[in-house]
């Protein structure tokens, strides 16, 4: 049997083996730790809008680990309040889907309120969801969306229902917006 050379507490020696397995046991420690630090945390996520939110809430839930969500069907900015569980829940990240239920003529100062809303509870990483391409998706809005100066996740092209507004499926518009939540 190997020995330290010296003396324990009680003048008897201590045995390297024992001293090696203390060793190691506190590298695979130390390493563990390291490794729990560096993995990134998936984001608290919420969303809130209009009949969008309504139909990407749901898929969204399947994808997003961390999520919460509210929609209500024609909600406009005009007369939007944010939701009271948002300061509560705490996300890092807010998903807000409005607009579309605007017209032609989108009010600026509509949107800029919601944000201070948010804002005001302490959140700051905000993105806005354009909504889909097609008949009542304008370049106004678009437009109006670019100078609010907030992260967007762009519109897309999807097949629409027969009410030519809403998707025939949310599916792969709720799997784009994951994608762009896990890319930061």
């Amino acid at each position: 049997m190997a020995y330290v050379a010296g003396r324990g507490r009680r003048g008897g020696e201590i045995p390297w083996k024992a001293l090696a397995g203390i060793g190691l046991i506190l590298g695979a420690a130390a390493a563990l730790m390291r490794a729990k630090r560096s993995e990134p945390k998936a984001p608290r996520v919420a969303l809130i809008g209009d009949s969008y939110a309504v139909g990407l809430g749901p898929e969204l839930q399947k994808l997003l680990p961390d999520f919460k969500f509210e929609g209500r069907v024609g909600a406009g900015t005009h007369s939007y309040l944010v939701p009271s569980w948002i300061a509560a829940f705490k996300p890092t990240l807010v998903l807000v889907s409005l607009g579309v239920n605007d017209g032609a003529d989108p009010h600026r100062n509509d949107y800029v309120e919601i944000l201070r809303q948010l804002y005001a509870t302490g959140l700051s990483n905000i993105v806005w969801i354009e909504p889909p391409v097609g008949p009542r998706f304008t370049l106004r809005l678009h437009n109006l969306l670019a100078t609010l100066g907030v992260r967007i996740i762009p519109a897309v092209t999807t097949p629409l229902a027969t009410d030519r507004l809403h998707p025939s499926s949310y599916v792969p518009w709720a799997q784009e917006i994951a994608r762009a939540v896990a890319n930061g």
